[in-house]
């Protein structure tokens, strides 16, 4: 593992600007004089900003697990506002230091050409009048976790957070399933003018960031400053024309297959449904507590590699999980690398769902990851293209799978496995909705709050068609995008779920067909962090980097042909 050298400490105590300044002061004075000279520079910076990173990391952890607690909430609008855009200025200063250096063109292409072309991006978009928007945004998302964090439906006289509220989606029976949908919903409703405010200064605020860097719209700017460097914004649009023709049929038949098991007629599928299990089954019920999630998860860990499992009770032991759902927690689950530590932390809401074994397997997969690049000298490199980071966790999502009888007895393992095959075929139409979305929000920046749920609709309509009867609850549909975290705090972060899953299917379809190369693949990737170029990694794993429709396509034939497999 490796850890910042003698130039700083990884105890250092950050709660001001001054605090680290010293340390970026004496990489902007120093002379570089040779290539050893220039190397070392390079990775003092690496190390200062990893025991920044780790400190700013702690701030957002700890205020996501407490927005109810405004010491932590201003503890990380410290870092937010006031730290960062210092340390983004001064790294600034560094990065042009390094790229001006006669000698940074000596240096080793095949170790150093990746940062080379990351370095060089970061410059071209800098604009110091942008670090105090940036700043602004991280307030903005800020208020948005704190409002929905809070967010509790009452049912039956008790105010339950919401990831508990929606278990009582799964039930058996309708009339509790309408009623906790209402109360779920008509939450969500009372919040959405705040919401709406908030996302309206978002917009107006990227969209400066954009016009200030030479940019006609936040769309394109966006995409360059997620270094997306191996496909283009209207591969995105055609990715989401390929999911339309080869997902979205496969999607409804699903939803018609369980509307039938319902028992309901074509006419009265209602939004309550979509989740319900049919009279006499109820929902699958695979742990009680977040202990016994992450208990279970590391006993599975361990059945597919023994280093997967004592990389989960490295974790255990540092207290590095926050599992459970509760009132006052931020909405959502992350992995958050720790990179003086070497290792995440595990944020979650688990109400004892399937969904929750899957999104527990999903940041263990973002975990392994952490752990395989932890001993990566460079912090630039430790930090993968999201592409990448979502394929591993999906990854490991799949290979899980099939131990997942951990949590069940043998029914209700085939049935939480087939849920899982048929929910990825689902996901992609949604995660069409939203990239699409953003697309029309940022290339239409003066649009109205009607326009923007009117636009929703349609890609609602487009990408879901005709399934569910909405009548008399439209008004709750039109602003149901809001429950999209991702939209408000990382736009534009949405699309790699659907290329990664991609990703994941192909490491899958290697592990089922030889567990051991399949295996080793996937760790070989995880290793090369971002030292490789997206598809040259995704090569080194066994995969192809690519999301044209006939992959697509082909995919799909492989997931229906693994449910065959499942419903035989």
């Amino acid at each position: 593992m490796y850890k910042p050298n003698e130039f700083i400490p990884q105890d250092l105590t950050i709660e001001r600007w001054e605090d680290i300044q010293p340390y970026f002061q004496t990489m902007i004075d120093l002379e570089i004089k040779t290539t050893d000279g220039l190397k070392t520079v390079i990775q003092k910076f690496s190390d200062t900003l990893a025991v920044f990173y780790e400190k700013y990391a702690w701030s957002y952890i700890n205020m996501s697990c407490h927005t109810d607690k405004q010491n932590f909430v201003d503890a990380y609008e410290n870092f937010s506002t006031k730290i960062s855009p210092e340390v983004q200025k001064a790294s600034n200063i560094i990065e042009k230091k390094i790229s001006n250096s006669p000698l940074f063109d000596e240096i080793d292409a095949e170790r150093y050409g990746q940062f080379r072309k990351n370095l060089l991006r970061e410059i071209e978009l800098f604009r110091r009048e942008n670090v105090d928007l940036d700043a602004h945004l991280s307030t903005l998302s800020s208020k948005y976790e704190q409002i929905t964090g809070g967010l509790t439906a009452t049912i039956d006289g008790e105010d339950l957070p919401l990831p508990r509220a929606a278990v009582k989606l799964q039930n058996e029976n309708r009339e509790i399933r309408k009623q906790a949908w209402l109360a779920i919903w008509e939450t969500r409703y009372n919040i959405r003018e705040s919401l709406d405010e908030i996302y309206n200064e978002m917009i107006q605020v990227r969209h400066k960031i954009a016009m200030n860097a030479g940019y006609k719209n936040y769309r394109n700017f966006q995409h360059d400053n997620l270094h997306r460097f191996d496909y283009t914004p209207k591969d995105a649009e055609n990715f989401h024309d390929a999911i339309e023709k080869y997902v979205v049929p496969l999607s409804r038949e699903i939803g018609v297959r369980h509307r039938k098991k319902l028992g309901l007629p074509s006419d009265d599928y209602r939004p309550w449904d979509t989740g319900g299990e049919p009279q006499g089954q109820t929902r699958l019920k695979p742990f009680s507590s977040g202990n016994e999630l992450r208990d279970t998860a590391i006993s599975i860990f361990n059945q597919l590699h023994p280093e997967f499992s004592k990389n989960l009770k490295l974790m255990e032991s540092n207290n590095l999980f926050d599992l459970d759902s509760r009132k006052g927690k931020a909405p959502g689950g992350y992995n958050y690398p720790l990179e003086v530590t070497g290792m995440p932390f595990i944020f979650m809401n688990a109400a004892g769902t399937q969904r929750d074994v899957v999104t527990m397997m999903h940041e263990g997969g973002h975990a392994m990851h952490t752990f395989f690049t932890n001993d990566e000298p460079l912090v630039f490199y430790r930090d993968t293209p999201a592409e990448m980071a979502e394929t591993a966790s999906m990854s490991m999502e799949l290979m899980t799978s099939p131990h997942w009888d951990k949590f069940y007895n043998e029914a209700d393992h085939l049935r939480a496995r087939k849920e899982h095959l048929e929910g990825i075929i689902t996901f992609f139409p949604w995660c069409a909705i939203v990239d699409a979305f953003q697309h029309w929000i940022y290339l239409n920046p003066t649009h109205s709050v009607e326009e923007r749920n009117d636009y929703f609709i349609a890609l609602s309509r487009r990408f879901s068609p005709s399934l569910v009867n909405w009548e008399g609850y439209e008004h709750f549909r039109r602003n149901s995008w809001q429950r999209q975290g991702h939209i408000f705090s990382s736009p534009f972060y949405y699309i790699e779920y659907g290329i990664a899953q991609l990703g994941a299917l192909q490491v899958y379809r290697n592990f089922i067909q030889n567990p051991k190369i399949g295996l080793d693949g996937y760790i070989r990737g995880l290793r090369l962090g971002s030292t490789k170029s997206l598809p040259k990694v995704w090569e080194a794993m066994g995969i192809k980097f690519d999301f044209s429709a006939d992959s697509i396509c082909s995919l799909m034939e492989f997931v229906q042909g693994e449910l065959d497999k499942l419903n035989q």
